[in-house]
């Protein structure tokens, strides 16, 4: 796998968008109830994206099909996965959200053998273990060690979340891949909303506590516009300049990147054992997402 400079910049750019997320979460929760900001999020990047259609003279998906593998997508990928490492975020640290979030290619890798019939190779199977192990040994030494400072029910629902953007992800290969990106997250988004709504309002109060200030302003515009635009651009791009198995091996730098950004905007604290248990982790997701080499064609 040969990577030029300008699909390495495309690639860190990705990363450093996609993991600054979790810091961006952990601020939008000391000033509004995560189900309620999510909510507002999801409302407001449904709107944009539906006027960015407009605009561009493009619909929803029109096929009855899509539209529900959207609504499904939107259910696992944003209500669920992001709801509860909302939730998470109250009670745990952003960067050990995020590194359970890094572990979905994982998932998937397992998830896709039997649902789309991917091959399990022998390199993936390697990167599943070595990729599990180092999570479970960062997970010990935070839960048992110095490093008190994670709720192990945060742990616990936030893997939860990584298991139904997993179960999204392989949703989306096998039955929304084909689908316009735009118009399937615009339902995605709208969808998540009209879910979270009832939520919010049941465990947060039909009047959410919401500090309305900057705080509030600038995370929910990072998280509804420069997230959901940047990021797709980005990945897009990405894909188009790598390939989308050259492009999804970038993924072995989120947890890193994240714990990174954590540790210079929140001084979330990182130990010598996150460090070390980092690298097996980033390997494993390396192994699992590495591109598979094309067979060379004989001519006769």
């Amino acid at each position: 796998m040969r990577i030029g400079w300008q699909v390495l910049l495309l690639g860190l750019a990705f990363c450093t968008l996609w993991s600054s997320a979790f810091t961006v979460g952990k601020f939008a929760v000391q000033v509004a109830p995560p189900l309620w900001f999510l909510t507002i999020r999801f409302g407001l990047a449904f709107l944009v994206m539906w006027l960015v259609l407009l605009v561009m003279r493009r619909g929803l998906p029109a096929r009855g099909p899509d539209r529900w593998t959207g609504i499904w997508l939107g259910i696992l990928n944003n209500a669920a996965y992001l709801g509860l490492a909302f939730i998470a975020f109250t009670m745990t640290s952003s960067s050990m959200v995020a590194l359970i979030a890094s572990l979905m290619p994982l998932v998937t890798t397992a998830l896709a053998w039997p649902v789309l019939g991917e091959k399990l190779t022998p390199l993936k199977v390697l990167g599943l273990i070595f990729g599990t192990a180092g999570a479970w040994f960062i997970l010990w030494h935070r839960l048992g060690g110095d490093l008190q400072i994670d709720d192990p029910f945060g742990l616990g629902i936030a893997t939860i979340g990584m298991i139904c953007l997993a179960c999204g992800t392989v949703l989306y290969k096998k039955r929304g891949s084909h689908a316009d990106p735009l118009a399937m997250n615009a339902v995605q988004a709208l969808s998540a909303s009209v879910v979270l709504l009832p939520a919010a309002i049941l465990l947060e109060g039909h009047i959410p506590d919401i500090e309305w200030g900057w705080t509030f302003v600038w995370t929910q515009a990072y998280s509804a516009i420069v997230m959901t635009f940047g990021a797709l651009l980005l990945w897009f791009a990405l894909i188009r300049k790598a390939g989308a198995g050259s492009a999804s091996a970038f993924h072995f730098l989120n947890p890193g990147i994240a714990m990174l950004i954590a540790w210079l905007a929140l001084s979330e604290p990182v130990g010598a054992t996150d460090i070390i248990g980092l690298i097996p982790v980033a390997i494993g997701i390396l192994m699992v997402n590495w591109p598979a080499r094309k067979p060379a064609v004989e001519i006769a």
